[in-house]
């Protein structure tokens, strides 16, 4: 299983919040490793550098590469699979560029699990819709936007 996470999940690593505990025992059962593309790496640096000693942590756990670690990803690949998810479900959807990107980011690095609390795009359908597991699990609405997304 590959474990991929958009910087939403990521941040709540190094910036604690109500979500906090909840992520740290999802990752401690089995160990698990974040996945994490180019991408979400300068997306998590740039709103850890607001947080004093936060982005320190983040780079030596990166360099470890225990916690969360950088995969690369075939960017022709991930821009070629953005636009087949866009084909097949921004008129369902709606999803956002960038959550294209980083959704097919996860598909072309080989993900079977999205972990994102945005929960204020469509990142997360948009997710599960391209087959990969989402964490924390999908809610009523996005379950049924999925449903609605994936009708033949």
């Amino acid at each position: 299983m590959r474990f991929v996470a958009d910087s939403s999940a990521l941040v709540r690593l190094y910036v604690p919040d109500s979500s906090t505990e909840s992520i740290e025992r999802f990752l401690t059962d089995e160990a698990k490793t974040i996945s994490i593309s180019a991408l979400a790496r300068i997306e998590v640096l740039n709103v850890l550098l607001r947080h004093e000693g936060r982005a320190a942590r983040f780079t030596s756990d990166l360099e470890e590469g225990m916690r969360v670690r950088l995969e690369q990803v075939d960017w022709t690949k991930a821009f070629q699979q953005a636009e087949s998810l866009a084909r097949r479900f921004s008129r369902t959807l709606r999803p956002g560029g960038h959550d294209l990107v980083l959704v097919a980011a996860a598909v072309t690095m080989g993900g079977t699990w999205f972990l994102s609390f945005d929960r204020n795009s469509r990142q997360r359908p948009l997710a599960a819709a391209a087959g990969l597991r989402v964490w924390p699990p999908l809610e009523k609405n996005e379950k049924g936007l999925v449903r609605y997304a994936s009708r033949p």
